[in-house]
């Protein structure tokens, strides 16, 4: 039943505060209320600070000096003359802030002042950040709901440290409210919980999306469980999630399992990609010991598993290596089509000693009867520790193939029916990394100079605060010079363990043993903003675990699009999160939506309203819609004076193709599809600070 009035909603969550007045344990924070005013301090006495945020003025009406005060449970009201209400809710989520407009004597506007010492960030239309030296709260998923239940138009604007909440009411039946989420995001407030409720399991040590298994039209996911007990103990297990309209459901799921105790399967994963042809997303598990721990007389596997229209089949291929004791199977990846035949390609690694790269390139029969390549460079430690895909990286539409060694990573292009032996580009590590490529991260434009950059996480640099290293490419490929670094801000938080991409440019990456506010190992996840001028320094939103020892971000993948919405998900895992059972560990979905500034953004916080928004006055046409090999386009309204292109990403945020349009106003644009596999993806069309997207299926 809907509710009879429209609600603005802030929620305080995950933020460490003291409790004074109103203590919510859960989320480590307490609020006190006053007529006008709701503060926050730290619940950790260690921690010093106070958060304020004043209403000024709420549609016209300034705070009454004596509202009506009721309270009832955990909720607190304020009514102000009877024009609006306040009200507070403390509950497991956070502190709920609703504001109640019974009839505005204006414009339908709230207006906060944020106290002294804090300073208020632009994000997006839906959300602004609030910042003090090291503490931040985000204010975000602004929703507007009137008497009907009907979401009305709302946004966002600053002015120094004024936040102003502007709504559009023309069609609203009052009384009306708005509803917005601040603080640290904590892993509760995800949309989706993962869990086996197995003592020591470490479910969510990997995490991985897994492309469209069951060709449904919705991403999968994978997540591994490498001490699940399951008839051997401690074997390991892969567990794949399906997609669908309604997300995941974490109650139906596959199992891969290998049957070795102490095999550990599960702690090497990789999907997204089509190895045979067939239009069904394959997955591979990488296997560089037999059990136990490693030996030098072990020789490692690689586990192929095909999808197909009811599932993931639990038969795999098996991919031995032919030497002892090379760790074959530390690392996996299914790549990009490096040439263009309609079946991705496998990497996998073998990093003992001078270490190894082999090349399994996909084709119609399977893996059995692939041409196989190795890739190696004298001289090196580790060559293979960890391998990638990187995407489209020049003017030519060469696609990479990445391999980390000890102390430099190494680029390599495709060449004839081969990959180029001699690698592209070499990436040496800075002058005092410790860990350089713990994490990859490439294909995306993180400056919007149309082409692709890489992210190098280094997670044991500075005392383990770790760092990312930023290379930018132009129209040949890769410079070798970094261009932006950023560090930890803790010791041992282990920053640039894990990279991700969200729905656009913006970088995620975790710090899986950072501290928080006194949750020892807590861990965090951050998502740095993309900006014209590179990756900026000021994080956007956070995602934090709710409890220690958790190392929360020890696993963070771009999940695809889970529930075929058009917008990017993301995976986190949390492998040492004790719920029910000690070190049962967790993985948690965060869904993509409009208002998410985690998901799908492309926006830096610096960026003002008017270049953020995802849908313009601009129009566009596509037909036939399904289509098979040609897409056409109509467009008008665009800004003629900055140059347009189209990206088409595929259903795991991968783009596949770019198409500049030019300098235009309107004009139609026929786009070749014949080469890309079946399935849904989504157009992207950039035109200068607007961004348009539309859902295409092809046939």
């Amino acid at each position: 039943m809907k509710k009879p009035y429209l609600s603005v909603l802030l929620f305080l969550i995950t933020i460490s505060v003291h409790a004074t007045t109103d203590p919510n344990p859960k989320n480590g924070i307490c609020a006190s209320y006053t007529a006008s005013e709701l503060s926050i301090t730290p619940q950790d006495a260690t921690q010093h600070w106070t958060f304020g945020l004043t209403v000024t003025d709420v549609g016209g009406y300034q705070p009454a000096a004596q509202p009506l005060v009721t309270t009832h449970d955990n909720a607190v009201q304020f009514d102000h003359d009877h024009h609006f209400k306040v009200e507070y809710i403390n509950d497991e989520q956070g502190i709920r802030q609703n504001f109640i407009i019974n009839k505005p004597a204006g414009a339908l506007t709230v207006r906060l002042q944020v106290s002294n010492g804090w300073s208020a960030i632009y994000q997006s239309i839906n959300g602004v950040q609030f910042k003090n030296k090291d503490q931040q709260l985000n204010y975000s998923d602004l929703k507007v709901l009137d008497a009907k239940g009907k979401q009305l138009p709302a946004h966002f604007t600053l002015q120094q440290d004024q936040v102003e909440i502007a709504v559009d009411d023309a069609q609203a039946t009052y009384p009306v409210s708005v509803t917005v989420i601040a603080g640290d995001m904590t892993i509760l407030n995800a949309q989706t919980l993962l869990r086996q409720n197995q003592a020591g399991a470490r479910l969510g040590t990997t995490v991985a999306a897994a492309g469209d298994i069951n060709r449904d039209g919705f991403s999968d996911i994978l997540v591994g469980a490498p001490y699940y007990t399951n008839g051997q103990t401690q074997e390991g297990a892969v567990f794949v999630y399906y997609g669908s309209a309604n997300g995941i459901n974490p109650n139906q799921f596959t199992m891969l399992e290998r049957n070795v105790a102490n095999g550990h399967f599960g702690e090497v994963i990789a999907g997204s990609g089509d190895v045979n042809g067939d239009g069904y997303g394959d997955v591979l598990v990488g296997v560089p010991y037999n059990a136990g721990s490693w030996t030098s007389q072990d020789t490692g596997y690689a586990y192929l598993y095909y999808g197909s229209a009811t599932g993931l089949n639990t038969t795999p291929e098996i991919i031995r290596s032919t030497r002892k004791g090379d760790r074959f199977g530390s690392s996996v990846a299914i790549i990009q089509d490096l040439f263009f035949d309609g079946t991705n390609d496998i990497m996998i690694g073998a990093p003992e000693g001078q270490g190894y790269v082999s090349v399994y390139f996909g084709n119609t029969r399977g893996i059995k009867y692939s041409l196989i390549q190795q890739l190696a460079i004298s001289g090196t430690i580790g060559f293979g520790k960890k391998v990638a895909t990187g995407g489209f990286v020049d003017q030519f539409r060469n696609l990479l193939a990445i391999v980390v060694a000890d102390n430099a990573i190494y680029l390599y292009r495709p060449s004839g029916q081969t990959i180029d032996s001699a690698a592209t580009t070499v990436i040496h590590a800075p002058a005092n990394s410790v860990s350089f490529g713990s994490a990859i991260l490439s294909g995306r434009d993180i400056n919007s100079d149309i082409y692709r950059d890489l992210v190098v996480g280094d997670k044991d640099f500075g005392n383990h605060a770790g760092a990312l290293y930023v290379y930018s490419s132009n129209s040949n490929g890769f410079y070798n010079t970094l261009a932006t670094t950023i560090t930890g801000s803790q010791d041992s938080a282990l920053l640039g363990s894990q990279l991700t991409w969200n729905g656009f440019a913006n970088v995620i990456a975790s710090a899986p043993r950072e501290d928080i506010n006194g949750l020892t190992n807590s861990g965090r996840v951050y998502v740095y903003p993309s900006s014209p001028s590179g990756l900026t320094n000021t994080t956007m939103a956070t995602i934090r675990s709710d409890r220690s020892w958790s190392d929360l971000g020890t696993s963070l993948a771009n999940a695809g699009d889970i529930d075929g919405d058009g917008y990017t998900d993301i995976i986190i895992g949390a492998p040492s999160y004790t719920d029910t059972q000690a070190d049962e560990g967790i993985a948690a979905i965060f869904m993509g939506s409009e208002s998410d500034l985690i998901l799908s953004r492309r926006a830096s916080r610096d960026t003002p309203e008017s270049t953020v928004t995802t849908k313009t006055t601009a129009t566009i046409k596509t037909f036939p819609n399904p289509t098979s090999n040609n897409l056409a386009l109509q467009f008008e309204g665009l800004n003629a004076g900055t140059n347009t292109y189209l990206q088409l990403l595929d259903i795991n945020g991968a783009i596949v193709k770019t198409v500049q349009i030019g300098k235009v106003n309107k004009g139609n644009q026929t786009i070749d599809v014949s080469t890309l596999v079946p399935g849904t993806y989504i157009m992207i069309i950039h035109n200068g600070g607007n961004v348009i997207k539309e859902k295409i299926i092809k046939q």
